[in-house]
C-alpha cells in the first residue's frame, strides 16, 4: 500500500517532534529519544548551543557581543559571531551543529544543509549530521536522499535507535515494506531489547491489518517498556482480534494506577460496546466526560455508543 507523499510529510514531520529523554548515539552530542524511538531536535539543539555558548564565552572580547545564542531568536550579530568560531574551528561537530541547529530553528534550511554537510564530510560517522540531513530532505521531498541519510546514520551509529524507526517508517510509507521490517530487524540485532523496535513493528503490521503478528510485536514492547502508551495500543490490537477480556484487563490495570485517563476510558467503553454491553459503555464515556467536560470527541464517542445501542436494541426487536 502506498501512501501518498503529502501524508508521508505529515507522518514523518509528527513523529519526529515528539519529545522525551533517552539517552543514545556518541559524537559528543547526547540524543534524546522518546519512548517510541524518535528523536528531539530540540533537546539536542539546546546541548549543542549550551557548548557553543561556553565557548564564545571562552573567546570573548572587548569588541565582541556578549548576547548569548538561543535555538530560537538568536540575533544576527550572535550567529555571526559563532560562524567566525565555526570557521576557525571546522572540525568541532558540536559548534558545527549549534550553528546548523540554530539556522535549521530559524527555517534556513540551505544554511544549515551547508553547515551539517560540512560535519559529515569531516566526520562520515557523525549520526547527528546524517539525521539532520535525512530530516533536511523530507522538508524538501527528496525521499531518495532521505533514505539515503538515515542508512548512513544507522552505520555511522549502529545503535542510533531514532534512525532505524525514521527510516523504518519512511519505508513503510512509501510501501516498502519488506524493508522498513528488515530496518527494524536490524536494530534488533544490534540493540535486542529495544522496544521501540517492537512498537514500530507492530505500527506496521497494523496498517496491513495483519493483527496477529502486531500483537506479538507490541506484547515484546510491553514485555520491555510496559509504558501506558504501549499498553493502550496493545489493547486496541487485542480488541481488533475480539479477545476483548484481555484488553479489559490491560485497561483496567491502567485506570487501576490513573483513574483519570481519559484515553483508557474511552477505549475501555469501546471494548463493552462491541461485546454488546452498552449501558457499561456508555457510563464509561459519561465518566470521561465528567474529567473533560469539554472535549468535543468525547461527545461525538458519547452520540455513537447511543446510536449503537439503538440500533442493537432495534435488530433484537426484530429477530
Amino acid at each position: 500500500m502506498i501512501i501518498g507523499k503529502e501524508h508521508l510529510t505529515r507522518t514523518v514531520l509528527l513523529l519526529v517532534w515528539l519529545l522525551s529523554s533517552v539517552p543514545g548515539s556518541s559524537a559528543g552530542v547526547i540524543v534524546d529519544v522518546n519512548p517510541e524511538g524518535m528523536f528531539d531536535f530540540m533537546g539536542t539543539g539546546e546541548q549543542a548551543i549550551q557548548y557553543a555558548n561556553a565557548y564564545l564565552k571562552r573567546q570573548v572580547t572587548a569588541e565582541s557581543s556578549r548576547q548569548e545564542l538561543r535555538l530560537r531568536g538568536s540575533s544576527q550579530d550572535a550567529l555571526d559571531r559563532l560562524e567566525q568560531e565555526v570557521q576557525r574551528a571546522p572540525t568541532d561537530l558540536t559548534l558545527q551543529t549549534a550553528l546548523g541547529a540554530i539556522l535549521f530553528e530559524a527555517n534556513r534550511y540551505k544554511e544549515a544543509q551547508r553547515h551539517f554537510e560540512q560535519a559529515v564530510r569531516t566526520n562520515p560517522s557523525y549520526a547527528i549530521g546524517h539525521y539532520y540531513l535525512a530530516y533536511l530532505a523530507i522538508i524538501g521531498k527528496d525521499w531518495g536522499v532521505v533514505a539515503k541519510h538515515f542508512e548512513q546514520a544507522t552505520q555511522a551509529d549502529p545503535t542510533f535507535v531514532p534512525a532505524y524507526n525514521i527510516l523504518a517508517m519512511v519505508y513503510n510509507n512509501l510501501g516498502k515494506t519488506d524493508a522498513a521490517l528488515g530496518t527494524l530487524t536490524r536494530g534488533l540485532t544490534r540493540l535486542p531489547n529495544e522496544a521501540s523496535f517492537f512498537y514500530n513493528q507492530a505500527i506496521i503490521h497494523w496498517g496491513h491489518e495483519n493483527w496477529e503478528a502486531a500483537e506479538v510485536s507490541l506484547e515484546n514492547a510491553v514485555a520491555r517498556q510496559p509504558t501506558e502508551h504501549h499498553r493502550l495500543v496493545l489493547s486496541m490490537i487485542l480488541s481488533k482480534r475480539q479477545r476483548y477480556e484481555r484488553a479489559q484487563n490491560e485497561l483496567e490495570s491502567i485506570l487501576d494506577k490513573n483513574p483519570k485517563h481519559v484515553m483508557a476510558l474511552a477505549w475501555l467503553a469501546g471494548t463493552y460496546r462491541d461485546r454488546h454491553d452498552h449501558a457499561k459503555a456508555i457510563a464509561l464515556i459519561e465518566q470521561a466526560i465528567a474529567i473533560e467536560p469539554e472535549n468535543k470527541g468525547l461527545q461525538d464517542e458519547l452520540r455513537e455508543h447511543h446510536e449503537a445501542f439503538r440500533t442493537w436494541r432495534n435488530q433484537g426487536q426484530k429477530e
